[in-house]
């Protein structure tokens, strides 16, 4: 491959200042809404490393890596040390290993500082991984970091799992997940006066936030808490916001410019999602069933038996294989019943599954029912539904907050976020960590009484009787847990 070909992708190589020509660069730099997602943050370029960034298609993740090749490139190092190269037209990791060797053989004849690779979209090679234990064994790798992104969770993931011991001795998780904007982050770019509060309250670091939720937990109201809820109409307001742009980002700045979302941004979404999903060799009249399905019964108990209930499905191993490709779509979650006794998922009960994000559910609505996007994006949250669609948005974030207690490339959602039901009571989200059950229970109603309390309980021994309630508006305190607001809750992840 000759040198000009490599620097197609490249063209900082040119002049360091082309960076700012980039698509994506632009894009992110003429937004009216800007996010520097906070990931970004936690690669350490500077060892020898295969991270990976996973997250679903139209996140942003090609923007997230051109941001940090443009903030490597400000330092002032030599541009021909960052390499970039999007993986869809490469076929096998044959020709991934030989790209990447070309590269390195070429900048090494002018250099011998280390050497930043960004490979994007390097799930759609079967096996890439092959190429990058090749190059590891053969020393090839020596004084590089690299960063890979992908859409398919699973096969990213399982892909880099097959290279035992040849990804750097990285203290911090090598696998990265870009999820669509969080509420706190939305809250932060889209009102400058809540995000001086937030940052003059600390709750911008993580370990206080995390100190925080841990003290409502264990039942108490921090004064920092109460501080923010005087501002419950402009965080309110932002929620119902959000519940229509989800953290899309592109949705957002969409909606904040135009006051509405264009049917081709919808459009854009299902076509990259579905056909991603399609190429897996899903059948789409199966995906759209199921999906319309899950929408119905979005928030409630389900079997996979009753999940192929009016669609042409014959078996239920059928529904679980599709159910699983959505999941590692990040299109969907699936929540399983606690076993109390072992603290392990029971598979076989019923599940309940959630939409990963409201841009993401609303696209896919769309498509399965056929309705005009934003039409029916409007009618989507108001009433009953509204109740659904925020118990939704708690279920991603409870398990962003899961994550941020026990940050692992070992992390299993279905191993540390539940929902528990017996045959008389129900709790919505249960959270393991550090051997104990810390319960959430959403009531998104105008009031609260003390009976709303009683299934927190459940799980609680009579000496120490703890969770949160999630409510609409009310934050108050009943025996040992506290009922605290949506979009306060959402805040603090």
């Amino acid at each position: 491959m000759a040198d000009f070909s490599l620097a197609t992708q490249n063209q900082w190589w040119i002049d360091p200042k082309k960076i700012n020509e980039d698509e994506q660069i632009q894009k992110a730099e003429k937004s009216s809404v800007r996010w520097d997602p906070r990931i970004l943050y936690t690669f350490n370029l500077e060892q020898d490393a295969v991270y990976t960034l996973r997250g679903p298609r139209q996140v942003g993740k090609t923007t997230a890596i051109k941001l940090m090749i443009k903030k490597i490139l400000e330092t002032g190092i030599n541009p021909r040390r960052i390499f970039y190269w999007t993986c869809d037209l490469l076929s096998n990791p044959n020709e991934l290993a030989k790209l990447i060797d070309n590269y390195i053989k070429q900048t090494n004849r002018i250099t011998e500082e280390r050497l930043y690779i960004f490979l994007d979209e390097v799930s759609s090679i079967k096996d890439w991984q092959k190429a990058v234990k090749y190059l590891f064994d053969t020393g090839v790798l020596r004084n590089c970091t690299l960063v890979l992104t992908g859409s398919h969770s699973l096969d990213l993931r399982r892909a880099a799992e097959r290279l035992p011991g040849r990804r750097g001795g990285a203290s911090e998780p090598l696998d990265k997940i870009l999820l669509p904007m969080k509420f706190c982050e939305y809250v932060e770019a889209l009102d400058p006066g809540l995000r001086k509060i937030i940052i003059e309250k600390n709750l911008v670091h993580k370990e206080h936030r995390r100190e925080t939720l841990e003290s409502l937990i264990h039942g108490h109201i921090p004064p920092e808490i109460e501080e923010l809820n005087l501002y419950s109409t402009q965080l309110e307001q932002l929620l119902d916001n959000y519940l229509i742009t989800g953290g899309i980002i592109s949705s957002i700045n969409e909606y904040y410019k135009k006051g509405i979302i264009d049917p081709n941004l919808y459009q854009s979404y299902l076509s990259a999602v579905i056909g991603d999903i399609i190429r897996w060799g899903k059948k789409e009249v199966y995906l759209a069933a199921l999906i319309r399905r899950i929408s119905d019964t979005l928030t409630s108990r389900i079997s996979w038996t009753a999940l192929k209930k009016d669609t042409d499905i014959s078996h239920t191993d059928t529904v679980a294989d599709y159910i699983d490709t959505l999941e590692s779509s990040y299109t969907i979650q699936v929540l399983y019943n606690l076993d109390s006794g072992s603290g392990e998922p029971q598979l076989e009960k019923d599940k309940k599954i959630y939409f990963k994000d409201p841009f993401i559910y609303h696209a896919l609505n769309s498509w399965v029912y056929q309705e005009p996007p934003y039409q029916l994006t409007l009618k989507s949250v108001t009433g009953e539904n509204k109740a659904r669609m925020i118990e939704s948005v708690i279920c991603d974030h409870i398990t962003r907050l899961a994550y941020n207690l026990n940050p692992t490339d070992s992390f299993e959602p279905r191993r540390s976020v539940f929902y528990w039901a017996n045959k008389t009571r129900e709790i919505d989200f249960v959270i393991k960590y550090k051997d104990a059950f810390h319960p959430f229970e959403v009531k998104y109603q105008n009031s609260i009484s003390g009976s709303d309390y009683s299934n927190l309980f459940a799980l609680s021994t009579p000496e120490e009787q703890n969770g949160i309630l999630i409510t609409k508006h009310t934050l108050d305190k009943h025996r040992g847990a506290i009922a605290l607001p949506a979009y306060l809750l959402l805040m603090l992840i």
